[in-house]
């Protein structure tokens, strides 16, 4: 009887129907599908964000120049003999109003981008504090396997961003913000106040779902017990959670 096809539920099983080494190739698609998925998702949930953010603030306008930077054009100036730029002239303004959310995606709209980095960067380095772990332990074979492991539990994080974002996404679209910008933010602090109790119990069951894959994954493919596996990636998980707490 053949195994399951992925070890997300059955661990255990799934990683005991296979003999070192995995699959790499499928590993790089997991990891490949984890961070579109993450990508997208926090594109969208911080674009959800912006539409929001309706209201109107002043700012400096680019195209308007300094008036230290116009006199040189003037009698006497540097520049006298040339004409002064358009951002000279007094009915170009000093200041400018746009759209709050406009601004705060320009600020902002890099952060989902990183994410083709961040993440395939991250299933690199948590690879290696778990190889450096589980060698400590006694453990043995090749490096490839462990990517493999770190990939199959890097998949529940797409649970704790659909989970998360979908409750954001829900309290966003209930508000109905002022025209005040610093009311707006006020109120939205009030709405999301439970995000954070939202966010630490998915966190909780995440961890605890990719440390479940993990212990299992490496204990066949590093050949040491469960239980030192499980020394192991509890030990990280933990260490992951306090730097989130910090």
């Amino acid at each position: 009887m053949a195994g399951p096809r992925t070890p997300l539920l059955k661990p255990r099983a799934y990683f005991a129907s296979r003999t070192p080494p995995f699959s790499f190739g499928r590993a790089l698609l997991v990891v490949g599908l984890v961070t579109l998925v993450l990508t997208a998702g926090v594109g969208g949930i911080l674009w959800t964000f912006t539409e929001q953010l309706d209201q109107q603030v002043s700012v400096d306008n680019p195209d308007h120049r300094p008036e230290w930077a116009c006199d040189e054009y003037e009698d006497g100036g540097a520049f006298e003999d040339m004409s002064p730029p358009e951002g000279c002239d007094p009915s170009v303004p000093e200041h400018v109003d746009r759209r709050l959310g406009d601004l705060v995606w320009q600020e902002l709209s890099w952060v989902p981008w990183s994410m083709l980095v961040l993440v395939p960067l991250f299933w690199v380095i948590e690879a290696v504090l778990l190889h450096l772990g589980t060698s400590l332990v006694g453990g043995a074979g090749r490096f490839t396997d462990t990517l493999v492991v770190t990939a199959w539990g890097m998949v529940p994080s797409m649970l704790r961003l659909l989970v998360v974002g979908a409750y954001l996404v829900s309290r966003l679209g209930e508000l109905s913000l002022p025209s005040d910008p610093e009311a707006a933010v006020a109120v939205m602090e009030s709405a999301l106040s439970g995000l954070g109790l939202v966010t630490g119990l998915v966190t909780l069951a995440v961890v605890a779902w990719a440390t479940y894959v993990r212990t299992y994954g490496l204990a066949r493919g590093r050949d040491i017990d469960v239980a030192d596996a499980a020394i192991v990636t509890v030990g990280l998980s933990v260490v992951g959670l306090l730097f989130e707490l910090v």
